[in-house]
């Protein structure tokens, strides 16, 4: 990620949550939670941080936790308020070892990544083999009509934003040694619309099937042994 890109996220840090709606935040914890296997994990490590809105919703259900993040400000922040430990890392070149989590999770990091594919690549290689990631990113379809919503000055966020397609997130994952368990998702159409929020809360009960058209898709992948 270029010295750029790292400068803004570093900018927007204090204000980061007002870039973020309440109503997907909760959605994408449900997914994360739901796609988390019900067993203990050991060593989990979060890629892309950011307040820390996602690590609240999972922090219950692990042990040792690193939260990540590009800024390290927001990393750190994260950390000690969720008696975790953090660092700064780049998604796309992990400073971890190999085959050392039983858990990653990311959600929203990688489409803010020049290489989206790289970091999901990254994630499982530090996975031990039989480990889990859980990651949730924007669905490609969509990418149209969040830059339209840009240039017509209805989005004010403008850091790097490359979203991957339904089938490139499982390409990704497999190229990269692990199987894909499940993928879904979350939001059919924008929360932003009047009156569709409990709607949307129902269709996402069959996101296995609808994740081709939905904003937001999420895997659980499973790293080979």
């Amino acid at each position: 990620m270029s010295r750029k890109s790292e400068l803004y996220y570093e900018e927007i840090g204090d204000d980061f949550d007002a870039f973020m709606s309440d109503f997907d935040v909760e959605r994408r914890g449900v997914l994360i939670n739901e796609l988390i296997p019900d067993q203990e994990f050991g060593r989990t490590l979060e890629v892309g941080c950011g307040t820390g809105a996602i690590t609240r919703t999972y922090r219950s259900r692990v042990g040792d936790l690193l939260t990540t993040d590009i800024s390290e400000k927001l990393a750190l922040r994260t950390a000690e308020q969720n008696q975790a430990t953090g660092q700064r890392q780049d998604a796309t070149q992990l400073d971890l070892d190999d085959d050392t989590f039983d858990l990653v999770v990311s959600s929203e990091c990688i489409e803010h990544c020049p290489e989206p594919a790289r970091a999901v690549g990254e994630m499982i290689r530090v996975l031990k083999p039989g480990g889990y990631l859980v990651l949730t990113t924007p669905n490609r379809l969509w990418q149209p009509v969040v830059t339209g919503a840009q240039k017509m000055g209805l989005r004010s966020f403008q850091g790097n934003e490359v979203f991957l397609g339904v089938r490139e997130l499982r390409s990704a994952a497999s190229a990269a040694g692990a199987d894909v368990l499940r993928q879904t998702g979350c939001h059919l159409f924008p929360w932003q619309l009047p009156g569709v929020k409990p709607i949307l809360r129902r269709l996402d009960a069959a996101g296995d099937r609808l994740v081709p058209f939905m904003i937001n898709q999420a895997i659980l992948a499973q790293k080979r042994s």
